[in-house]
Order: structure tokens, then sequence, then C-alpha cells
């Protein structure tokens, strides 16, 4: 019998009686921060505008900039709003809610509500409203409308990951090398060109780009030298990465859950290694987090969980849709947790 846990068991609890006062008996203040050049928002911010206007108890805050980001949470940290709502894509939500860990401006961190507002908006599908921007800002303003309010609650970490050892700190839940940067080359290059965003962008540059894999189609095989180091273990033997997968997510999009590790720690890995054994066969086991005994390390496919990991390479990394550059002269990359939020999921 297999005894593994499930790994993409989320870690939610019912909320059928989230309250729509705080516990002084004010009604909940809720603040929505919307990025205006995020991916769906370019063409339906006015409609999300519109459907939650009506609402007396939200705040509405406009932004086109990071630094009109770090004014907003600290904007609203000073109206002590009890729910923070995210419109934007994955890279909107890891710049908002690393200035609400790192700034600290809230006396008590608000529960998170996230509106998928971007290209690809793969953290509000796993942990937040998900599917269309407009239905989801619907849903949100029927939950808002409600006494009491139906919802489903989700623990969920936040990676910090920091860029060499005298580079900038970030925050965000997915991060990926390797062939993820070239998916994500051919999703700007072929895919958004047409329009496509959400599931159907994300779905149509992966199954192109597993394709480009299995054919070993230069364009998408593309392996990057990578060093693990693993909490306080020492460095793993350099290999080749040929798809680099780190988060603190569960469950990705299209229901992806392609973590297998069995230790603790909320810094999931997963490294498959160029030409691995029975590729096609094994994946959606892989996808699913649930691989047979075939899958293992010898035959090219690892993964583990971690407090903290450590990487050393030279290449690109991929951090909720941002790009970053990183060498192997300027230290390793570190990833840990940098803290939690409670998600509603309306």
């Amino acid at each position: 019998m297999n005894t593994m846990p499930d790994a993409c068991a989320l870690p939610s609890d019912s909320c059928p009686l989230f309250p729509p006062a705080t516990r002084t008996g004010a009604l909940a203040r809720i603040g929505l921060i919307s990025n205006a050049n995020s991916g769906c928002n370019r063409l339906h911010l006015g409609g999300v505008h519109r459907i939650l206007s009506r609402h007396a108890g939200l705040r509405h805050v406009v932004t086109g900039s990071a630094d009109e980001v770090r004014h907003a949470v600290a904007e609203l940290a000073r109206e002590h709003i009890d729910v923070l709502a995210i419109n934007g894509g994955d890279g909107t939500a890891a710049s908002v809610l690393g200035h609400v860990l790192a700034q600290a401006p809230f006396a008590t961190r608000p529960r998170v509500v996230l509106l998928p507002g971007g290209t690809v908006n793969m953290a509000a599908t796993a942990i937040g409203t998900g599917g269309d921007l407009l239905r989801a800002a619907t849903r949100l303003s029927g939950w808002l409308s409600e006494r009491p309010r139906p919802c489903t609650e989700v623990r969920q970490p936040i990676l910090r990951v920091q860029l060499g050892d005298h580079g900038a700190t970030h925050h965000g839940m997915f991060l990926g090398a390797g062939a993820v940067i070239k998916g994500t080359e051919y999703a700007h290059r072929r895919v958004h060109a047409m329009g496509l965003r959400g599931s159907e962008s994300l779905g149509l540059a992966l199954t192109r780009t597993l394709w480009g894999l299995q054919r070993r189609d230069p364009r998408f095989s593309h392996a990057v030298p990578v060093t693990l180091t693993l909490d306080d273990g020492p460095p793993l033997p350099q290999q080749d990465a040929l798809i680099l997968l780190v988060s603190s997510l569960q469950r990705l999009s299209l229901g992806m859950c392609p973590f297998w590790g069995s230790e603790n720690g909320a810094v999931r890995l997963t490294l498959i290694r160029p030409q691995p054994a029975r590729f096609l066969r094994s994946l959606p086991s892989v996808l699913r987090g649930r691989p047979g005994p075939h899958v293992s390390e010898q035959a090219g496919y690892l993964s583990h969980n971690a407090h903290q990991l450590s990487l050393l390479m030279d290449g690109t990394l991929n951090l909720d849709g941002e790009i970053h550059h990183v060498r192997q002269q300027d230290g390793p990359v570190r990833i840990a947790s940098g803290g939690e939020f409670t998600f509603l999921r309306p």
C-alpha cells in the first residue's frame, strides 16, 4: 500500500460563517488593489469597478507602477481593512503580499482574496477566485452582499527569494527555470499574441513545451546546470535541470500538483533531468504528484520539500512571471517561507 500523504490536498477549512463584522461589531472593511497594467485588467478593469463600486464598504485603489503598489498597501493599512482583495496577475499578488510582509503595516494581517486580473493567474486559480475576471468580480460582489458570508479559507505560505548574497529580496509563490523559461517565452511570443489568457494560454503553452521536450526540440529542451542545498544538508552534486519547479503552492493551475516530496517544509521542489526515463508515460502521474516506483532519482526525477533551499546556477529564473538573471559568482539564490496568509475563496 502507498502511504505517501496526498501532496495535492489543500490545507483548507470551511468558513460558512465568515463574519460580516469584526469582533467590535463594526462592518468588515474591504480593500481592493487593482493593477491597471495586468493582462485582463487592460480590457475589463472598468467592468470590475462597476461591479464592485456598489459596495460602500469597499475601498478600491488602482495602481500603475510598483511604487504605487507600495503606497496603496500603506494607505489601506491606515484604513484598517480586514480583507485585502488583489486584482492582477501572479506578479501583482506577489508584489502586494511582499509589501505586506516587508513593511508589516497592518496591526492584524488581513485575509486575502485573489482576483484573476492578470495573464496567467496561477495563484488566483489555485487559491483565489479563478476563472473569468468579470465572473470572479461578480462572485465577490455576491459574497460581499450575503449575510452570512460563505467561503473557504486556505492557509498559504509565501516564498521569500533572495537573489544572491547582496541581491534584492522578492516574494512569490512559484519559481521556474530550464524549460519553464522556454515555455514562458513561447507563451509571450505566440500564445498571448493571439489574445489568449488564463488557463487557455497556460494549457496551450504547456502542451507545446512538453511536446517539444519529448521531441528534443532545441527551442524547448534547454537544461541549466544547478547545485541544490536543502536546509542545512550538504550541497547535492551539480546536475542539469531540464525542468526546475519551486513553489509554496500545493496545487498549480490546471489541477497540476507536480510535487511528491515526503519531508516537512513549505518550499516544494521538483527537478527533472534531460532525457528522463518514460517521460510521456510518467507525465500524468508526475503532474498529479503520485508517481509510480519507476519515477526515481536514478531515472531522472527528483522531488523534495524543505524549509530552506539554495540554488547555485548561471541562468534565468521566472518568479511569478517576473524574469531574473542570476550568476553563480553572485552567490546562491536562497528560498524560504516569508510568512503565511489566509486566503478566502468566496
